[in-house]
């Protein structure tokens, strides 16, 4: 069994805990030995070679001009909160259709807090009737059947994602 290249590298940095096994090893292997004294050949001659000067300075690629984070711009932070709020809100709305074509689920441990949100959202709305607020007209509300709200909310996530897609291609070519 020969060394391996990564042994001879160790043993040439002084980096191996092998290193008795692996001179005894160099003594008694030909084809080691070669491959040993062809690494220290190179070396030597790289060491040898005279350093230059590039003509450009590369360090400015690699070394940052400021901190290693940087803040987004605050449209972006204000875009991720609108989504965050909208998914939520078509969560909220999806629940039931959720619990209406599937069974399965415990409707009970969602509907939980469902409920205790809404007596609370109901109560915050008893305490706002008490204030005298202008009218505001009635707008009949369409009836929608849940086959179209369902394709509306997959059209606006199909949007939402082709959006951040688009945002992220424009941040990184930036």
């Amino acid at each position: 069994m020969h060394l391996t290249d990564e042994q001879l590298n160790e043993y040439v940095d002084n980096e191996t805990n092998e290193r008795e096994q692996i001179e005894l090893h160099l003594h008694l292997c030909d084809e080691c030995s070669k491959r040993f004294s062809d690494l220290q050949n190179l070396f030597l001659e790289l060491d040898s070679l005279p350093d230059l000067q590039l003509t450009r300075d590369l360090s400015t690629r690699f070394i940052s001009s400021g901190g290693l984070i940087q803040q987004p711009p605050r449209w972006l932070t204000l875009t991720v909160f609108a989504q965050a709020a909208l998914a939520l809100i078509a969560l909220i709305i999806s629940i039931p259709v959720i619990t209406t074509y599937i069974p399965q689920i415990d409707t009970n441990s969602l509907m939980t807090p469902l409920f205790e949100i809404q007596s609370l959202w109901n109560t915050w709305l008893d305490s706002l009737s008490t204030l005298q607020l202008p009218t505001i007209p009635e707008f009949p509300i369409p009836i929608i059947e849940m086959s179209s709200l369902l394709l509306a909310l997959a059209g606006i996530f199909v949007l939402w994602i082709l959006g951040n897609g688009l945002l992220l291609r424009n941040q990184i070519r930036r």
